[in-house]
């Protein structure tokens, strides 16, 4: 049961580390003052979602080690 919810947040997590790259791919190459002000909002936003989901990543990983 643990792999499967384990598995959800490794998932979880590369897809918000992707949504992070193109985030910051279309601030670089965008001209539209719009855009770049919603890019960079959802960048921050990302990057707070991928920190928490890192931190309850990490979590799982020590319950996993010390919980055999």
């Amino acid at each position: 049961m643990l792999d499967k919810v384990l598995n959800h947040k490794v998932i979880l997590f590369w897809s918000i580390f992707t949504l992070i790259l193109c985030s910051i791919a279309i601030t670089f190459s965008s001209d539209n003052s719009l855009s770049d002000s919603l890019s960079i909002t959802f960048t921050v936003f990302a990057g707070f979602a991928l920190f928490f989901t890192a931190a309850m990543w990490l979590e799982d990983m020590v319950h996993e080690i010390c919980n055999p």
